[in-house]
């Protein structure tokens, strides 16, 4: 099984579902930032949510989920489109944790947190949100922000079942309720979100995810169309040049000082922990006019 998205659309033009597996992409996020228990949970749960907020509003842009409570800290999840047209490589996902002390980071959810997302725009603006996340999972704020900020009508859900250091299986759904909607299928998809996929977890472990098998239960008897199918992944887009073009900010005559002492400049992406060395005869190309 692969991590995959799927969105598909009711033939009668009342629901437009959105259904993802994230288990190997949140597995490798949560090993590179160190988290378990109940902190993965959430961590997982947060880094399916952006997927899905992406896949929703806006495919082809980036997306950035931040779950924050002062006291205790703060996660970051930053969902990217597929940008290279290879399909096979998918959209990639990196997720970052900052802990404040010793607190469990799933406290993050509950009274004073929050959850800020911030969108990219079609034409370079940016479209950012803040919502209050009260509830006792990482859906309910997410429902929350796509209620209260975006005005969609939608039921939506995540999980990260984590055992023992080891994702079972993570993943979730988006069901949005379209302009089109009719009184029937209103009521079969009211009567299926209630009762079959009231624990979504149980279906996500017993399935191992399936993104597919989640769309066509839950479109269960409901004519669609399947619009579109990719993979989703864990990854980073640090590299020496964007390493370089951050190191060009300290100016021109801090770099000459280092590049004269011939030091190294060591720096470690905080997302995936790639470690770079930049040497002084690298940055003396810096002091050269282009």
């Amino acid at each position: 099984m692969q991590d995959r998205v799927i969105r598909a659309i009711t033939i009668d033009g009342s629901f437009r579902v959105i259904a993802v597996r994230t288990t190997d992409l949140v597995q490798q996020a949560i090993a590179i930032q160190g988290v378990d228990g109940g902190d993965a949970r959430v961590f997982g749960e947060l880094l399916t949510g952006a997927v899905l907020v992406r896949e929703t509003m806006s495919p082809s842009h980036r997306v950035q989920a931040i779950l924050s409570r002062p006291e205790r800290g703060q996660m970051l999840a930053d969902s990217h489109p597929d940008e290279g047209g290879d399909e096979s490589r998918g959209a990639m996902t990196r997720g970052l944790v900052n802990r404040v002390g010793d607190g469990a980071l799933a406290e993050l959810l509950g009274e004073g947190a929050v959850l800020k997302v911030i969108r990219s725009m079609p034409r370079g603006q940016i479209h950012q949100s803040i919502v209050e996340a009260t509830g006792a999972r990482m859906s309910q704020a997410l429902m929350t922000y796509m209620q209260e900020s975006e005005q969609v009508l939608s039921t939506l859900a995540v999980t990260a079942v984590v055992e023992g250091g080891r994702v079972v299986a993570a993943g979730g759904f988006v069901v949005q309720i379209l302009p089109e909607i009719h009184e029937g299928p209103l009521a079969l998809m009211t009567e299926r979100l209630t009762h079959d996929f009231a624990n979504i977890d149980a279906f996500m472990v017993e399935h191992d995810g399936d993104a597919r098998l989640l769309k066509d239960e839950l479109l269960f008897g409901l004519p669609h169309e399947e619009l579109f199918e990719g993979v989703v992944r864990s990854g980073c887009d640090c590299s020496e040049a964007r390493v370089l073009s951050a190191i060009a900010t300290l100016g021109a005559q801090e770099i000459a000082q280092i590049v004269a002492r011939g030091e190294v400049v060591s720096l470690t992406c905080e997302y995936c922990h790639t470690p770079y060395a930049i040497g002084a005869e690298t940055l003396r190309n810096l002091l050269t006019p282009s």
